[in-house]
């Protein structure tokens, strides 16, 4: 059985009744490496599969499995949380963030950041 994310960017790409040399003409990424991703012999890594979901408008957690709705919304107590946190300077990164009753490290941090900079960015364009 194929990986998850194999099934949801071919289904996707067909959704849309795209073929894989048209979203490779659109987003530079070879259309032997797309198929590959879609077969699930290889996984796409962080910056293709965000090329790949803003292309398809869809948001990684959808591709990875992890919601049902491709087009999922911050919730208004996420947006609350979000608010409190100032994203642009070092004190989320020194802030205390707990996840599964275990401290984030400082990578951890810096991705969360990274993910939630790019995240909220494309919301603010919509």
């Amino acid at each position: 059985m194929a990986a998850i994310y194999a099934e949801r960017l071919r289904k996707i790409r067909k959704d849309l009744r795209l073929t894989q040399l048209q979203v490779s003409q659109h987003t530079g990424i070879n259309n032997k490496t797309l198929s590959g991703y879609e077969a699930g012999r290889n996984k796409p890594d962080y910056e293709t599969l965000k090329t790949l979901c803003d292309f398809y408008d869809v948001t990684m957690d959808w591709v990875l499995g992890h919601t049902n709705n491709p087009h999922s919304q911050l919730s208004e107590a996420e947006r609350d949380m979000v608010e409190k946190v100032d994203l642009d300077d070092d004190s989320f990164i020194n802030g205390d963030f707990k996840f599964a009753g275990r401290e984030l490290t400082v990578e951890e941090k810096r991705e969360l950041q990274a993910m939630a900079r790019l995240f909220l960015n494309r919301k603010k364009g919509n």
